[in-house]
């Protein structure tokens, strides 16, 4: 996955275990998309101060995640749910009406899950 991608995952999983400055600098460099030069602007701090805070907290997430493996239990709980969903598009075309508005309703269910996670 391209690291881009991933810190901004992790990120979400994470935040709330870096310092306040880790934070706010993974934040407004990934998420706002704003350079080293307008965050040492912003923070009133050394362009490579901006970059070794950044890169400690890249690792930081990363090293959580080695650790507690959330993204990776999140993501795997996705594709099942998928593989539920799919297997009950599957299952309805052989049953009759009410079997069918069971499973649809297990769908149902099942999308509310993967939306809530």
């Amino acid at each position: 996955m391209e690291k881009f991608v991933m810190i901004t995952y992790l990120f979400d999983f994470y935040q709330d275990l870096l310092t306040d400055k880790q934070r706010d600098l993974i934040k407004e460099y990934y998420l706002e998309d704003l350079s080293l030069g307008e965050l040492s602007e912003q923070h009133q701090i050394s362009r490579q101060s901006v970059f070794d805070t950044i890169k400690k907290a890249e690792q930081k997430l990363l090293n959580y995640e080695n650790k507690l493996h959330l993204f990776a239990k999140h993501q795997e709980a996705q594709l099942v749910l998928l593989d539920i969903k799919q297997l009950c598009h599957a299952v309805t075309k052989n049953l009759d009406k009410e079997k069918s508005q069971e499973i649809q309703e297990v769908i149902t269910l099942t999308e509310r899950l993967i939306n809530k996670i």
